[in-house]
């Protein structure tokens, strides 16, 4: 029964996804140049700061953007891009376009 649980947990393990990134699929819609990140060519956001914070002795990036387009409509895709271009900084988007 021991083995029976520690396989399930191996199994249900290996099969983890991490829901913080795009498919490749996915990531082919997005790139950047310079401070401005493309969603199909079309400008969506825009890099504004760099903040530092050091909290318990750690110095954690925070990357900011503002959105200047909402042509997209979904906030999460363009924090996911980030996320996967820049993996071991937070990400900080401001939008000037309330969902309903």
């Amino acid at each position: 029964m021991k083995y029976l649980i520690i396989l399930t947990l191996l199994i249900l393990g290996s099969c983890a996804v991490d829901r913080n990134t795009l498919t490749l699929h996915e990531a082919q819609d997005w790139s950047s140049n310079h401070d401005t990140i493309f969603y199909r060519h079309q400008p969506i956001a825009v890099f504004t700061s760099i903040e530092l914070e050091l909290y318990d002795g750690k110095i954690t990036r925070e990357l900011c953007l503002v959105q200047i387009n909402d042509t997209i409509g979904d906030e999460p895709s363009l924090i996911k891009y980030i996320h996967n271009r820049h993996p071991h900084d937070k990400v900080q988007l401001k939008t000037m376009y309330p969902r309903d």
